[in-house]
């Protein structure tokens, strides 16, 4: 018979199990890529937080890290001979692997995006070919490469009046294939036929009234919605111009944009939204000031509301990028350097320092948790009280 000790600390067990649920993903794999130097992309286990695996390219050093559609294949674009390199997620080994350059041409791709088949890659490029005494640099361009031939089948002039590019470019394609989205000030989408503007919003003039100087700042995220993307906005009112920071959710079916101010901002950057599995909280990161004297905040909100959780201020290096767990429940700050810091999302404390195989080249591609125990719940745990 238990006697009243034992059912006391029976209850106590129960009621213990109820008060702290268990964090999200601590039973599941949770793999993160990125590409290293010289010539390898690690793999990082950030339940564990260590590297668990590297992966070597016969090739060159890894410029950009691209996500198949199904989450099956890695594609890796390399810095020097502009080489594709496909890796099967499942063996983590090469698959493929063929250079765009050809003769005294180059491939300098400045944006790149896989289509929902696994067929191509849609990207936007500029070719530079090396004369005797000179080099001659063309316009950017559409290009369309068939994985399977190994080779660009399709080009396409980027309008003029468009502008020009930086590294890295945002590129989508639409779920049925037909529409290349292309993120910038404003938003361009062009048939994947013939390449030609099928639409443009504006983002100096968007759907919300009193707002215009919209800017985008968008990575992948293996928690949001197939079809659309949730960011963070910088936008100005058109009468005083103060700044106004706000979140905003565009729909790729329809382009309809809808945004929220959430209130002033000083002049600065703030990076890419990332959200937990439920997508009720939304992580990001606020950089103010200058190098010598700036500022560096991890920002959470409630993405219900789109209110301003809690922020802390952290010690941010010269340069760095931003990243999520597919839990939700730690933040990863890399980039330009030999090592991951790991902080717990819900205290924003520092948690680890994971020191990398090589000066990381890349950015991240966060999978998501392959595990059946991955829950929703992305806060930290309360203390019985």
């Amino acid at each position: 018979m238990p006697t009243m000790f034992h059912r006391f600390w029976l209850a106590c067990l129960v009621f213990t199990a109820i008060t702290y649920p268990a964090r999200a993903g601590s039973e599941a794999k949770q793999l993160v890529y990125f590409g290293a130097w010289p010539h390898q992309v690690a793999v990082f286990d950030s339940a564990q937080e260590k590297i668990v695996d590297s992966i070597t390219l016969q090739n060159d050093v890894p410029r950009t890290l691209i996500l198949s559609a199904d989450k099956k294949k890695l594609y890796v674009t390399t810095l020097n001979d502009n080489s594709i390199v496909t890796i099967d997620l499942t063996t983590r080994k090469v698959v493929s692997s063929f250079s765009l350059n050809s003769g005294n041409r180059n491939v300098r791709l400045l944006g790149l995006t896989p289509d929902p088949n696994g067929k191509y890659l849609y990207g936007i490029a500029t070719v530079i070919s090396k004369q005797l005494d000179h080099y001659d640099v063309d316009r950017p361009q559409f290009i369309v490469i068939d994985l399977a031939l190994q080779k660009i089948v399709r080009t396409g002039e980027f309008p003029k009046e468009e502008g020009t590019f930086g590294f890295r470019t945002t590129l989508k394609v639409s779920p049925d294939g037909k529409l290349l989205y292309l993120f910038r000030e404003n938003i361009l989408v062009f048939d994947t036929t013939s390449f030609h503007v099928v639409r443009k919003i504006d983002l100096a003039k968007p759907q919300a009234p009193g707002v215009e100087n919209v800017s985008l700042n968008l990575l992948d995220d293996p928690n949001e919605l197939p079809g659309r993307i949730t960011s963070v906005f910088i936008s100005s009112d058109p009468f005083v111009h103060r700044a106004v920071f706000g979140i905003g959710a565009i729909d790729l079916a329809t382009l309809s944009v809808d945004f929220s101010p959430v209130g002033p901002v000083d002049a600065g950057n703030l990076m890419p939204l990332l959200l937990t599995p439920d997508r009720k909280v939304g992580y990001t990161v606020a950089i103010n000031g200058d190098p010598g004297n700036r500022r560096c905040e991890f920002w959470a909100f409630d993405m219900t509301s789109r209110k301003l959780l809690r922020k802390r201020e952290f010690d941010g290096r010269t340069r760095f990028s931003f990243g999520l767990s597919a839990d939700g429940s730690k933040i990863f700050i890399y980039g330009a350097g030999f090592e991951i810091q790991v902080y717990d999302a819900g205290t924003f404390e520092l948690r680890s320092d994971v020191e990398t195989p090589g000066d990381m080249t890349t950015n991240m591609i966060v999978l998501p948790a392959t595990s059946a125990s991955v829950t929703a719940d992305a806060s930290p745990p309360q203390r019985a009280r």
